[in-house]
């Protein structure tokens, strides 16, 4: 089984506390990367089971992104969102990621123009990739799909 000193840490963690959801939503993102489906959507429904709150749903949403689980990634964005009343920052570029993934461009571009107004640093390219250089490939692939979108045939 492939492991990785940050999720040596992070089983360390949740086995001192089986409970601690941030331990767990951080190691279902970490297999999430690795492709360790079964064993991430596990550690990732713990995790909003025992923290049922936006900054949680949000995580979750991002792991489930990267499994390529884009209705569950949207699901999660959503909730997020709703739960924080679409006042978090990271509310509309999250959901941006989660339209594209569904194949929604609609909204994706309409989540895409309020990230904009939130942080303008979405609204250019250089700021853009500067704010998403450690994205994951497939995370920076959607954004910048969108932002490429955007800037030609939606920005007013």
């Amino acid at each position: 089984m492939q492991t990785t000193p940050k999720l040596e840490i992070l089983n360390q963690q949740i086995k001192n506390n089986a409970n601690d959801a941030q331990a767990l939503s951080n190691r279902g993102y970490a297999l999430s990367l690795l492709g360790r489906k079964p064993e991430a959507r596990t550690d990732l429904r713990k995790a909003v089971a025992l923290k049922d709150n936006g900054p949680m749903h949000n995580r979750v949403g991002w792991a489930y992104f990267n499994l390529g689980d884009y209705a569950d990634a949207k699901r999660e964005m959503e909730t997020a969102a709703k739960l924080s009343d679409r006042k978090a920052h990271y509310d509309y570029y999250s959901l941006v990621l989660g339209y594209w993934g569904v194949q929604d461009m609609k909204r994706a571009l309409e989540n895409y123009q309020l990230a904009v107004e939130r942080d303008p640093r979405f609204g250019e390219f250089k700021t853009l990739n500067e704010r998403s250089s450690e994205w994951t490939p497939i995370e920076r692939r959607a954004i910048h799909e969108v932002y490429v979108l955007w800037s030609k045939a939606y920005r007013p």
